[in-house]
């Protein structure tokens, strides 16, 4: 049966293998097929997984389907706080014949994998998560894609960043690199916090004390 599970540097050949079938940053991290294609994304999305992995703020999943094999992975990156965290990169291996919901760009195996990471964190007590969305492509982001989870937050556009363009340093737990692209950093609140929801449950059972 599939399974959802933390990804080490072990994992990293299949990681790669995955974005070898992509040619853009759109492409991959939009899910965006008729993307042009960019000079050496392939390489710099490498070079970006490994720095990563050397990270401790760093948590990579990755989704396996009934073969075992590699299908999905996806990063999120924890903030010096513990209510931030970042959804910083999603990509799909688009020769894998994925299921999806009529018209959603995103697979089942990808929105699962996005949810079970929010899961995962609000568990923690997270409240907020953020993004870095292409503009021009708000519709190809997982927030947009039916049943994710996120589609239940406040979206807020917070930060318009130009092509080329650094984000500032409150922002770099979002994103600490410019892109080609014109893009907004959006941040999504959660309406029921943990907190807020353990409070609400155990008042109704009297258990609040």
């Amino acid at each position: 049966m599939p399974t959802i599970r933390f990804l080490t540097p072990a994992d990293y050949a299949d990681m790669c293998a995955i974005i070898d079938k992509h040619s853009s940053g759109p492409g991959a991290w939009c899910n965006d097929k008729a993307a042009p294609a960019a000079q050496n994304f392939r390489q710099l999305a490498k070079d970006h997984v490994d720095l990563c992995f050397g990270e401790a703020m760093s948590n990579f999943w990755g989704y396996f389907d009934d073969a075992g094999k590699l299908v999905a992975w996806t990063l999120f990156i924890r903030w010096q706080d513990s209510d931030n965290i970042t959804i910083r990169l999603l990509i799909e291996h688009p020769d894998a014949n994925l299921p999806r919901a009529d018209g959603a760009v995103w697979s089942d195996a990808a929105v699962d994998l996005v949810n079970w990471g929010i899961g995962y964190f609000w568990t923690e007590g997270v409240s907020f998560f953020w993004s870095r969305i292409y503009a021009g492509r708000e519709a190809n982001h997982v927030s947009d894609q039916p049943n994710c989870m996120l589609g239940q937050y406040q979206k807020a556009a917070v930060l318009a960043v130009g092509k080329g363009a650094l984000p500032p340093p409150e922002y770099r737990r979002v994103s600490w690199s410019p892109v080609d692209y014109d893009t907004t950093i959006c941040k999504f609140t959660d309406p029921l916090p943990l907190a807020q929801y353990l409070e609400d449950q155990n008042a109704q059972t009297g258990n609040a004390q």
